[in-house]
């Protein structure tokens, strides 16, 4: 009967191990610290084609942001690419980006104001046609 109890509580000690074990990997995804998003609003200084990074001078200084395969670049509806910003230095812009070890990479760039609308002209009232 003995012999029976350690057999059973062996069992239940491996259950408990192989649990925990297990549980580990799940809880350490939990626990792992995600990437905090920001953003902030300045002039487009520079864009290094070679770095694959943009600088954008804000009221605090100067921030160097990489650019990702992710990243979405636009100027109100229209999309962009990267090689297009060279063109648009001197200009207003948003970025939200993420901050992981240390690096700071672009998730938008959204250029303010200045960008071609698309809205609809608005027009003059109609009026009714003068009776007679």
């Amino acid at each position: 009967m003995s012999r029976m109890f350690q057999l059973l509580g062996a069992g239940i000690l491996a259950l408990a191990v192989a649990t925990s074990a297990s549980a580990s990997p799940a809880q350490t995804a939990k626990t792992a610290k995600k990437a905090a998003a920001h953003s902030i609003t300045g002039t487009l200084e520079k864009y290094d084609a070679s770095a694959n990074s943009i600088v954008v001078k804000t009221a605090k200084g100067e921030e160097t942001l990489s650019l990702g395969s992710a990243t979405s670049i636009r100027m109100g509806a229209t999309r962009m690419t990267s090689a297009d910003l060279n063109g648009h230095t001197g200009q207003r812009v948003k970025v939200r980006y993420s901050e992981e070890n240390g690096k700071q990479t672009a998730q938008t760039v959204q250029f303010e104001g200045g960008a071609k609308t698309t809205a609809r002209a608005e027009t003059a009232p109609k009026t009714p046609a003068a009776r007679k």
